[in-house]
């Protein structure tokens, strides 16, 4: 299907093939040459009588990620062969999901049990209402410094933001800022956060090693732009509308000053929530950072941080429902890896608009405050994991009943895209980690009997 794919280079290119086209002022250009629909544009807009095509070799450390949704096989997937320490893991059936996923995440999920102040002895809460002004004012010293940052993730965690208080709140949860700011020194940061991108923006073209490659990232940009988030009432307008041009400027100016992830498809939809609810491009290019910080790993040619989350998540699904697992396993499509675009995205496309912007904060805020030193932000997110077993599981009675093969079950799901019920997959995860959390509780302090009454050495 796809001009990857036709070379049988397993999700990878050695190389890149773009078009001679004309760009909105008319100008030629060269555009990518990624899928069937743009051999058709490349055919119909090509600006000869003839088709120009452009081949450029590129490392191995260059190769971008696969580039598409519609992942059927796991022979789509770069990074689909199990990690060495997954091949372990698969190998001993009997292995606790504890020992497999702690080992990787234990930390993580320790000082998850921190931000979230469980204690392990209580129910699981109903859901909250959204934080308010005056709830989030609360969590405030006098001089405006956030003086309880894990209050206030707690807080989001269970019932999420008020729309018109996002754009103050995400920044404390993307940790943007510096720990211990005033409310006079968060604006004067962002102020100054503002005037470097604007001087990086105009810097970065520069960077690229040629024209060429500034505008070939410029036409993977604008393409993907050009369909992300359309139907939304902020991205109306035409193309070459002020707020798609700002999310376009933003991406480009990521790309070509981060030349080792530069772009992929999928970070316009990273980039369109923060655009949207700032309104401001530079604002909304520093949280990007914040974000790409800890996800970066997803759009790397190599697949390991990708891999990985897949192997925690067949794992915990193993862990939680043998059978569903079972069912999967049978039909081969135990890999799940027609959860790509769930675990590349963080679920925003799963959802409708609004409603992803609740998954969003809400997984933003099962992480613990983590203020960094200079640029260094956040990592990690073991409840993304939890919300896609919710996810599966809302559709297991479905699955069973029909008994689908293995592409009908990717087809089932890649039908329910932007479909997804917040109202119940959200509680249900926040269950599940929840008696995750109080079994690892439970575990380590059986753990901790058990070493006491045993003998000690002499």
């Amino acid at each position: 299907m796809r001009a990857v794919r036709a070379f049988d280079l397993g999700g990878k290119k050695s190389f890149s093939i773009s078009y001679m086209g004309r760009d909105r002022q008319g100008q030629d250009t060269w555009f990518p040459l990624l899928s069937d629909g743009d051999l058709g544009a490349a055919f119909t807009g090509a600006s000869c009588p003839h088709l120009q095509l452009r081949v450029d070799i590129r490392t191995a450390e260059d190769s971008p990620l696969l580039e598409d949704w519609d992942i059927i096989s796991p022979k789509d997937v770069v990074g689909s062969e199990p990690l060495p320490g997954e091949r372990r893991s698969l190998a001993a059936a009997a292995l606790p999901l504890t020992q497999a996923i702690l080992s990787q995440v234990g930390r993580t999920l320790w000082r998850v049990q921190q931000a979230l102040s469980w204690t392990g002895g209580e129910e699981t809460p109903a859901p909250a209402p959204p934080l308010n002004e005056a709830e989030f004012h609360a969590l405030l010293s006098p001089d405006g410094r956030l003086a309880r940052p894990e209050d206030l993730r707690l807080r989001v965690y269970h019932g999420g933001v008020e729309p018109s208080l996002r754009k103050v709140v995400w920044r404390h949860l993307l940790n943007v800022y510096p720990v211990g700011l005033t409310a006079p020194q968060r604006l004067a940061y962002v102020r100054r956060k503002a005037r470097e991108y604007e001087v990086l923006k105009q810097a970065a073209p520069g960077r690229a090693p040629g024209p060429e490659d500034a505008a070939f990232v410029r036409a993977a940009v604008a393409k993907d732009v050009a369909r992300t988030d359309r139907a939304q009432p902020y991205y109306a307008g035409p193309d070459d509308g002020p707020r798609l041009r700002a999310l376009e400027d933003l991406l480009v100016t990521y790309a070509l000053a981060h030349p080792r992830v530069s772009y992929c498809q999928g970070m316009s939809d990273l980039a369109s929530p923060l655009l949207a609810v700032l309104d401001d491009e530079a604002q909304a290019y520093v949280c990007f950072c914040g974000l790409m910080k800890r996800l970066e790993g997803n759009f790397l040619p190599d697949g390991r941080a990708l891999g990985l989350k897949f192997a925690h998540l067949r794992l915990l699904l193993r862990r939680l429902d043998p059978p569903f697992h079972a069912y999967l396993a049978a039909r081969g499509a135990d890999d799940l890896f027609f959860c790509y675009r769930w675990l590349l995205l963080e679920l925003k496309r799963e959802f409708a608009f609004e409603d992803a912007l609740r998954v969003l904060e809400v997984l933003w805020s099962s992480l613990p405050p983590d203020p960094p030193e200079k640029e260094e932000l956040g990592r990690g997110n073991p409840f993304l994991l939890f919300v896609c077993v919710a996810m599966l599981l809302e559709q297991r009675e479905c699955l069973l009943r029909r008994d689908l093969d293995y592409d009908d079950v990717a087809v089932h799901f890649d039908r329910l895209v932007r479909r997804h019920s917040l109202t119940r997959v959200l509680p249900r995860a926040r269950a599940l980690f929840a008696d995750y959390l109080r079994s690892e509780v439970w575990d380590s302090e059986e753990v901790d009997e058990a070493a006491a009454e045993s003998p000690q050495p002499s």
